[in-house]
């Protein structure tokens, strides 16, 4: 009795429309990985209200080009940290993106960087961009595609793919949301560390989400993190 009136709960909060638009929105994020832990916090602001309406909850800024700013912060287990400040900036089918990363390692020194994006839409849904660091621009260099699909009955499917040209490693993710506010997903890479990972994110609320993420590592344990967002 008691399981069934929990499934009715989260079925309720799951469709209850509280609000269809947002312009904040904070991530938390803990990854653990044989002895270590990261934590990573982030904050981002959109200039323009993101709707939901007509999308896949989790794409929705993407699917809406809704310019922002945001900052984070991640530490490493204790050891390194990140700061990062950057921002999105959407014009018609043209999208600029910019992160200044400030990174500080435990008994060596700090360092800042500048990570530039440039992207086209070639259709609504489908942007191919260009990003790079201002140090090791050619090693740095990443040429990515994303496409979100809309099948219909609040269905989507969410394509990325990204070459990196310092070891010439493709990685490339897709996520089937079988709902607006639920989905599963899988990436793989040929990159050396890395092997990919299997995915799920579910909006209990317009403005509560949590997704959990089993990361396959290469020579060690794997990976698994869990991460929870607000919306306001």
């Amino acid at each position: 009795m008691k399981t069934r009136a929990l499934i009715l709960s989260l079925s309720l909060l799951s469709s209850s429309a509280i609000a269809n638009t947002y312009n904040n929105q904070v991530d938390v994020d803990y990854f653990s990985v044989e002895s270590s832990n990261i934590i990573k916090l982030e904050g981002t602001h959109y200039l323009q209200s993101v709707s939901t309406n007509n999308t896949a909850w989790a794409e929705a800024a993407f699917m809406g080009r809704n310019t922002s700013v945001n900052v984070s912060y991640t530490d490493f287990d204790g050891d390194i940290s990140n700061l990062v400040l950057g921002g999105d900036y959407y014009n018609n089918d043209l999208f600029f993106g910019l992160d200044v990363v400030y990174a500080d390692v435990d008994g060596f020194d700090s360092d800042t960087s500048l990570v530039g994006e440039v992207g086209y839409f070639l259709k609504p849904n489908w942007m191919v961009s260009v990003a790079a660091s201002e140090e090791d621009f050619s090693d740095t260099l990443v040429l990515s595609s994303k496409y979100i699909a809309t099948l219909g009955d609040g269905q989507f499917v969410n394509f990325e793919v990204s070459y990196k040209n310092f070891d010439s490693d493709i990685v490339a993710a897709a996520d089937y949301f079988w709902s607006p506010q639920s989905s599963i997903g899988v990436s793989l890479s040929s990159e050396e560390s890395v092997n990919g990972t299997i995915r799920a994110q579910h909006f209990f609320t317009p403005s509560i989400s949590a997704r959990v993420e089993y990361v396959l590592l290469d020579g060690s344990d794997n990976g698994v993190l869990i991460g929870l967002t607000g919306r306001f």
